[in-house]
């Protein structure tokens, strides 16, 4: 993942995650619902899973149990034959039953083999191996999840799945950035990843869940920023959740202190100093970063200066990444243009 990227990253795993309270009093009650509903519908699903496995077990017992019967009366009957042939019959009447027994086999077999494809079996084994808290197993899955994709792409099984082998991989390098900040609790990139994995998380849990990510979030960065100062990442990732906090309403702050003593607190002008000491410690340009100052200074009504920063960001070279930062660059752009 080249650097560029990684930045991306970063500011996809800090958007929204302070914002959420504000959408909390109508998803709370909406999510409640939602929880229910399916909390009912996944255990009628389960029941009626369960009452099906119970019948296709049965149907396959009594199939073989029939297919078993049908095989003694079968050879008793072709052994009293024989008694009554010639050895030249025998024979024939012998090589019959074989293969009529090889053929009862064969379809028992194919009836329970014909239930499952290679590919429906392989996706049960690498589900249980997701399952597993093993993070070799989730590994393991994952790298064989990319491989079937290779090969069959496109295909929905696979992909829902691959899905599901990333979402584990996020839970493990979590677990695991937690497991080195217990043994060393001084280690700037662990805490870095932790606040960035607790971002991406954020995007999957409850809105109460996303406001709690927030100050675990912050508690990292603000750890990680004490022991390496000179990380640019590190001071825009904070920019990012000041200046989200500095963008929280009146009642969005009345509803994240209903579940914190203390709801996010953050001012523009600290967001923008976050952001300028990201651009002075940063080797290459940063079309994002630049941006942020932008609106941190149209914020502050400083209009000109962030006229300024837009048209320095609108020079940067784009990659494909940078798609909706340049829609939003031009559409500021257009909106201040009197204050050129």
């Amino acid at each position: 993942m080249t650097s560029n990227t990684n930045l991306y990253v970063l500011g996809a795993a800090v958007v929204g995650i302070v914002s959420a309270a504000g959408m909390f009093i109508v998803e709370h009650f909406r999510q409640e619902r939602r929880r229910h509903s399916m909390a009912k519908d996944l255990a009628r699903l389960d029941r009626q899973v369960c009452c099906l496995q119970q019948e296709l077990e049965h149907l396959r017992s009594v199939q073989k149990e029939s297919n078993s019967r049908f095989k003694k009366k079968f050879v008793l009957h072709n052994v009293s034959s024989a008694s009554n042939v010639s050895s030249r019959s025998y024979e024939s009447t012998h090589e019959a039953d074989s293969s009529d027994l090889e053929f009862y086999d064969l379809s028992d077999d194919e009836s329970t083999l014909s239930t499952i494809t290679p590919l429906e079996q392989i996706l049960r084994e690498v589900d249980d191996n997701l399952n597993a808290l093993d993070a070799t197993k989730i590994k393991s899955s994952y790298d064989q999840l990319h491989q079937l994709n290779a090969k069959k792409p496109r295909h929905p099984d696979i992909l829902w799945h691959l899905g599901k082998a990333c979402y584990k991989m996020i839970s493990t390098v979590q677990d695991m950035c937690e497991a080195a900040l217990n043994i060393n609790p001084n280690i700037a990139d662990a805490h870095k990843w932790c606040a960035i994995l607790i971002g991406v998380r954020s995007n999957t849990q409850s809105i109460q869940g996303k406001i709690s990510d927030g100050y675990l979030f912050k508690r990292h960065i603000d750890a990680a920023i004490a022991l390496n100062a000179n990380d640019p990442t590190l001071h825009h990732m904070l920019g990012r959740f000041t200046y989200e906090s500095a963008n929280l309403k009146w009642y969005e702050r009345k509803v994240a202190a209903t579940f914190f003593s203390e709801p996010p607190n953050g001012t523009f002008d600290e967001a923008l100093d976050h952001f300028l000491l990201a651009e002075s410690l940063m080797e290459t340009d940063w079309k994002e970063n630049k941006l942020l100052i932008a609106k941190c200074l149209i914020a502050l009504g400083r209009y000109k200066e962030a006229i300024e920063a837009l048209n320095s960001a609108n020079a940067m070279i784009s990659s494909s990444l940078d798609n909706e930062i340049d829609s939003e660059v031009k559409v500021l752009l257009e909106k201040y243009n009197s204050y050129r």
